[in-house]
């Protein structure tokens, strides 16, 4: 019951920190100001990182995505399940800020300048080259699902510089009961419940910890659904 379907949370000025991905530039920070994931892998296994640095402390709320100017003030995130309203409402709530140096920024986020200009120095060096050495951001596929296949490695460059709070957030629960092929649910010492049947977000999710793509809920809940029944009506 530990599991969900995690992921990074644009904090509003309500105070929710709502799912969001599709990501066109910027880069995570911590309270050091210290890159820590890759910011454009599968949003449950980012949220999943998240966590546990949250839990080893390495990471604390707000972290924060640093970008350019290069679309404005406006963070460069094009899907949030929470529309953003008009900035000077997170500008005032303290959840964007902007300075005309990474200097001046990290001073007014609380974190060392001289991390926080390396940092971006760094990444600026894998965007150049096209190779993120340190977190592997563009490797994988689903990485450039959003980036017409190439590496979404963008260069922060452009004055002034930004910084938005994020926190965490989820789009489900992803633990439940733990169910066999048939659908039916299981004791923990693996026997069958009899009549008893669960699929979808109600049970354990079929994949385990792994995400395996769009529809990784929708697509389980209605096959197993459908093996329940199949299975009911042959009682």
């Amino acid at each position: 019951m530990d599991q969900a379907w995690w992921s990074p949370g644009l904090t509003h000025p309500d105070g929710r920190s709502a799912f969001c991905l599709w990501f066109t530039g910027g880069i995570f920070v911590n309270q050091d100001g210290i890159r820590f994931v890759n910011e454009s892998q599968a949003y449950d296994r980012l949220g999943r990182e998240v966590v546990a640095a949250l839990a080893d402390g390495s990471v604390t709320l707000p972290y924060w995505m640093i970008y350019d100017d290069t679309e404005g003030v406006l963070p460069p995130v094009k899907a949030t399940n929470v529309s953003m309203v008009e900035p000077e409402k997170y500008i005032d709530a303290g959840l964007w800020l902007s300075a005309d140096t990474l200097e001046e920024l990290a001073a007014k986020l609380g974190i060392p300048p001289q991390n926080l200009v390396d940092t971006v120095a760094r990444f600026n060096d894998f965007a150049e080259r096209g190779v993120d050495e340190d977190f592997g951001r563009g490797d994988e596929a689903y990485d450039r699902a959003f980036s017409g296949g190439v590496p979404p490695l963008y260069a922060i460059d452009k004055a002034p510089f930004h910084a938005a709070a994020f926190g965490i957030s989820d789009l489900g629960t992803k633990g439940g009961l733990r169910t066999d092929a048939r659908a039916r649910v299981l004791r923990p010492d693996g026997t069958v419940i009899p009549g008893l049947y669960a699929a979808g977000n109600a049970s354990a999710a079929v994949m385990g910890h792994s995400y395996a793509g769009a529809g990784s809920t929708i697509g389980p809940a209605m096959t197993f659904g459908y093996i329940a029944a199949l299975d009911l009506a042959a009682t």
